[in-house]
């Protein structure tokens, strides 16, 4: 396996974070998403590195602000060349950890009922299906409510 470095983000990962972002889920509103975490979640969001410093992967996290014990995965992306490489499993470990430290105690997540390798990957880790929703996003997107206890 290459070697990947896990490490919090910094506000000058910004502008990376977004390219790195913008083919993997093109128009779902990264940059905005990404300094919202950075605000109110700054030590849920974690970026992976390859041996040559450039950042490979990221991860953000948060927590319910009605329910401090329960947290969220909210997005997880790899470039194509290091996914199936423990690349998601090592930033997963990352987030499970501090979330962790801030007193969670299950985390949950949703994912497009198509999404098959993500589903994979997140039953892999742990998560079950809780629940489907057939209109979660706007248009009528269907998706699945995953848990897991951390």
């Amino acid at each position: 396996m290459q070697s990947v470095r896990i490490r919090p983000y910094t506000s000058a990962d910004y502008s990376r974070i977004c390219e790195l972002d913008a083919p993997l889920f093109a128009g779902m509103g990264g940059p905005i998403l990404f300094r919202h975490i950075e605000e109110l979640f700054p030590s849920l969001f974690f970026v992976a590195e390859n041996e040559s410093g450039g950042i490979i992967g990221y991860i953000l996290g948060g927590v319910h602000l009605d329910n401090k014990t329960v947290g969220k995965l909210i997005r997880i992306g790899v470039v194509s060349n290091y996914q199936r490489k423990e690349c998601g499993t090592m930033l997963s470990d990352a987030l499970f950890r501090e979330l962790r430290n801030h007193g969670v105690t299950s985390v949950h997540l949703t994912v497009a009922e198509t999404n098959l390798p993500a589903i994979t990957f997140y039953k892999k880790l742990g998560f079950v299906q809780k629940e489907r929703f057939a209109s979660y996003f706007y248009p009528d997107i269907p998706r699945l409510s995953l848990w897991k206890d951390l």
